[in-house]
């Protein structure tokens, strides 16, 4: 497709070198509402906002009205108990993040809906559980600290696994981009794993031989959100690519847009590569206004190791039209020292010629 800039060259004799209109603003922002993380954000600046509205209104006045309820056990750990839990909520978004964004792209929302359902579902069984095994006193215990240590849990266990379907795929064979965020995401990952070790080990131990309510919470809390995540991981093993099978995805495609940008005499500007039916026969477009590379949606989800070979020639396609354009051709005006300059490349990368 030609678009406003390559019109103009057609009726001026000129061409006008076109830049990606904020790609990280346009299409990175639509991948990151599509993955749910914005909703995780609200689900934990809610459970914060309730924790400061009951330290308002004083926590022991609301724990009394609480107590004299038989409906007050589920809302007990919602009272504010300290400043550390209330920045362990915060914590939990910025935690999770990492672990989702190295989801394939397809399991995101499902993955948040999990972590928002399963930290707060099972952090109140841990209070319950509390209330109904070991509470001596009569009275509900309280703080959200369970629900954070679940949430560590959970991001513990999903971090093991995010591991494993690094290793498993390994996408370091893909080129040097692909090969830094492999090196990226197995850092982060062993640095969740590690540290949350660390937490519940040696900072806030919480396996230590006590009834008392933040260490038996903590540990219910715990075990059981990384028993949930391990459920979860079980029941979606080849969704999360966790059976070693690399497939064709958005966040596969714009890696390794980088790694082929390598290939290029010129050094390409940046753009979001996204799936979206493709018009005619061209099994991928250049789309200069938008600052976009268009892959056809019939490659969402293939495997790379059967279907990578014409995905990549697909890409190196639309990457040699970005080319022409930052050297200030175009091919569509069928000028004949552009299609040839369009043959030297995709010859000299990798592409097919064009039809």
């Amino acid at each position: 497709m030609v678009g406003k800039a390559l019109r103009e060259r057609a009726t001026t004799g000129r061409s006008r070198r076109v830049h990606p209109v904020n790609p990280v603003v346009g299409g990175y922002v639509q991948e990151l509402r599509r993955s749910g993380l914005l909703l995780v954000a609200a689900a934990f600046a809610s459970l914060i906002a309730v924790n400061l509205v009951t330290l308002a209104v004083g926590p022991s006045e609301v724990l009394a009205e609480l107590n004299a309820s038989p409906l007050g056990a589920p809302l007990a750990p919602l009272v504010f108990d300290s400043w550390g839990t209330i920045g362990g909520l915060g914590g939990m978004v910025l935690l999770f993040a990492p672990v989702l964004f190295a989801t394939p792209v397809s399991q995101r929302r499902e993955l948040s809906l999990f972590f928002i359902a399963s930290t707060i579902g099972v952090g109140e069984l841990a209070g319950l559980l509390w209330d109904w095994t070991y509470d001596t006193s009569g009275r509900f215990g309280s703080g959200s600290s369970g629900i954070a240590v679940t949430g560590l849990g959970i991001i513990f266990a999903l971090s093991a696994f995010g591991l494993l379907r690094l290793v498993r795929q390994d996408t370091r064979q893909l080129g040097a981009l692909s090969s830094h965020w492999w090196y990226s995401f197995a850092l982060i990952d062993l640095t969740l794993i590690l540290t949350s070790l660390w937490f519940i080990l040696s900072l806030e131990p919480i396996f230590v031989p006590t009834t008392l309510y933040n260490w038996r919470v903590h540990e219910f809390g715990f075990l059981f959100g990384a028993a949930a995540a391990t459920a979860f991981a079980g029941a979606k093993w080849s969704d999360l690519g966790l059976d070693g099978v690399l497939r064709i995805d958005e966040t596969l495609m714009n890696f390794h847009f980088d790694d082929l940008c390598a290939r290029f005499p010129t050094r390409l500007p940046k753009y979001h590569v996204a799936f979206r039916r493709t018009e005619g026969a061209e099994p991928a477009e250049f789309s200069p206004e938008r600052g976009e590379i268009w892959v056809d949606s019939r490659f969402r989800g293939r495997e790379y190791g059967t279907d990578g070979g014409d995905f990549e020639r697909a890409l190196l396609h639309a990457m040699v039209h970005a080319e022409l354009l930052a050297e200030g051709r175009a091919l569509e005006q069928g000028r004949p020292d552009d299609r040839r300059r369009f043959e030297e490349i995709a010859e000299q990368v990798g592409a097919p010629p064009e039809p």
